[in-house]
């Protein structure tokens, strides 16, 4: 398979700014990567740029912790709308600086904490805060990306209210800890699948897992659907341990450099993946290390 066929995502926008020395706090108790909008908006820039200039042809906008619920942890809840154009801005700005023809994706995430599938709210209030968020960033994206979904049916109204925005969606799961193929809240990926079949989206993915998982969820996930399939992962693998629930980043680790993360992705490609990238604990270096894998 050429280069030509598959399409390159960038990585963990939130790790890479911490490692310019940004302040990214805690994403369980903070507004995380939400406050580089307001404190660092050059770095966000920077970030993007050094994305693209790793070999991305797809950034996603900062846009991940721009919820209201997040931004009410610190009484900007009013912020929403300001703060999501303000992520597209800057992600456009990265794309002109660097002359590449390069697309934006825009996020629906988890609204609540990531991986608690226990905080995932009622159909109304996920309908009512992603139409929301949706109608900001459509006008704006070139595509939707219902990233990290912990649950099959946040997953499909997530789904749901990105295409009635007539733009082009991409949905993604996640399988926290170390158990392949299982949804942080307990689904198998068939059963969340099963959620969102009737849905015409573009493309089925996993992230923000380990990497040995997404290795053992792309098969699935060809054998599920025909149409477009890939992944980005953590920076890790997942290792043989106890799984808490309530704290699914809690399961024993083994930290992947760029080189075998690249050996990761290598894998996926070769088991169908057309769409592949990096999330958290991934950097620039792991990317380029992706290009010129797949260029070799």
């Amino acid at each position: 398979m050429g280069t030509s066929d598959l399409t390159l995502l960038d990585g963990g926008t939130g790790t890479e700014l911490r490692a310019r020395g940004v302040e990214v706090p805690c994403h369980r108790t903070s507004i995380w990567s939400a406050r580089a909008l307001i404190e660092a908006p050059d770095e966000v820039v920077a970030v993007h740029r050094a994305f693209i200039e790793a070999g991305a042809q797809v950034i996603t906008a900062c846009n991940y912790a721009v919820t209201p619920t997040l931004l009410e942890r610190e009484g900007m809840g009013q912020r929403v709308e300001e703060l999501t154009e303000l992520a597209l801005t800057l992600a456009e700005r990265a794309r002109e600086e660097s002359t590449q023809e390069v697309r934006i994706a825009a996020s629906l995430p988890p609204l609540d904490t990531s991986y608690r599938a226990d905080l995932v709210p009622d159909e109304s209030a996920l309908r009512e805060q992603y139409s929301r968020i949706a109608q900001v960033i459509s006008p704006r994206a070139d595509l939707i990306l219902c990233e990290t979904m912990s649950l099959g049916r946040e997953a499909a109204v997530a789904a749901e209210v990105a295409l009635e925005t007539g733009s082009e969606v991409w949905l993604s799961w996640t399988l926290q800890g170390n158990r392949a193929g299982i949804l942080s809240g307990g689904e198998t990926l068939a059963e969340a699948f099963a959620l969102a079949a009737h849905l015409p989206v573009h493309a089925y993915l996993v992230n923000c897992c380990a990497a040995n998982l997404i290795t053992d969820a792309i098969p699935r996930l060809v054998n599920l659907t025909d149409r477009p399939v890939g992944g980005y992962a953590n920076g890790v693998d997942a290792l043989v341990g106890e799984f808490n629930p309530l704290d699914p980043e809690s399961s024993p680790a083994r930290p992947l450099d760029p080189v075998a993360y690249a050996d990761a992705v290598e894998n996926w490609i070769a088991a169908g993946a057309t769409l592949v990238g990096g999330c958290c604990h991934t950097g620039p270096a792991h990317m380029d290390e992706v290009r010129r894998r797949l260029q070799r």
